[in-house]
């Protein structure tokens, strides 16, 4: 019997205005407010490349693919107010992918150890976007983090927590929405892992200490070593 889950639902999903409808008398329930909002904001950062010959080929195959999955919201104007709405309810009551996306939008000024004791329990759950969003949060505003007795360069910490969540799920399958977007709207373009398309843009001895890392990185979770992480 398939898996039908909201998650695999969102995940698998080739027509986002189509699950949008589905569930948009549902936006009370707090994961469905979450999944609706981020396929609002996957086809309102949309654009279609497609015909732009300044783009190479595999940007332009990126974009047509992405468009196709936002087909129906051509000509209407998706509002960035609506999906924070939904963002912030699902975070209000503990939704905790819409927990962790949220610290992503807090003032880069604010302390950190305000919100420390909230991310071992988000990262039990390993899912990848709640780990893509905690290694960003950590490495914003900082030159380095502790992770064990070592100071990381966050340039290194960020690039390590993308790889540890891509090793954590499927979302970085080169035809992922997640991996078609980073192609499409970034350049990072790679027809096996998303790993090699972000090896094009970094500096080889950068990529080898976030491989090295992502190791510890993903050991840490699976054993909840929250201290080695700095996050106690």
């Amino acid at each position: 019997m398939p898996d039908s889950s909201l998650r695999n639902q969102y995940l698998e999903a080739h027509d986002l205005h189509a699950f949008v409808d589905r569930h948009r008398q549902r936006l009370h329930d707090p994961e469905t407010a979450f999944y609706v909002s981020q396929a609002l904001e996957e086809c309102a950062v949309t654009r279609d490349i497609s015909d732009n010959e300044d783009f190479s080929i595999d940007e332009r195959r990126a974009s047509r693919e992405i468009t196709a999955q936002c087909r129906g919201f051509e000509g209407r104007t998706i509002e960035p107010a609506a999906i924070l709405e939904m963002l912030v309810y699902a975070a209000r009551w503990g939704e905790p992918h819409a927990t962790a996306r949220m610290l992503l939008l807090r003032d880069v000024a604010a302390p950190k150890e305000d919100v420390l004791p909230q991310l071992p329990w988000m990262l039990t759950s390993r899912e990848a976007s709640i780990v893509r969003d905690v290694g960003a949060f950590l490495s914003r505003g900082e030159a380095q983090w502790r992770y064990g007795d070592e100071q990381v360069p966050t340039a290194v910490a960020a690039i390590a927590w993308e790889l540890a969540a891509c090793d954590l799920d499927r979302s970085c399958d080169p035809w992922s929405r997640f991996a078609l977007a980073q192609c499409a709207l970034l350049g990072r373009c790679s027809a096996w892992r998303y790993e090699d398309a972000v090896a094009l843009f970094e500096p080889p001895e950068l990529m080898a200490e976030a491989q090295r890392l992502r190791v510890g990185i993903l050991r840490a979770i699976r054993e909840h070593d929250w201290e080695w992480l700095g996050l106690v």
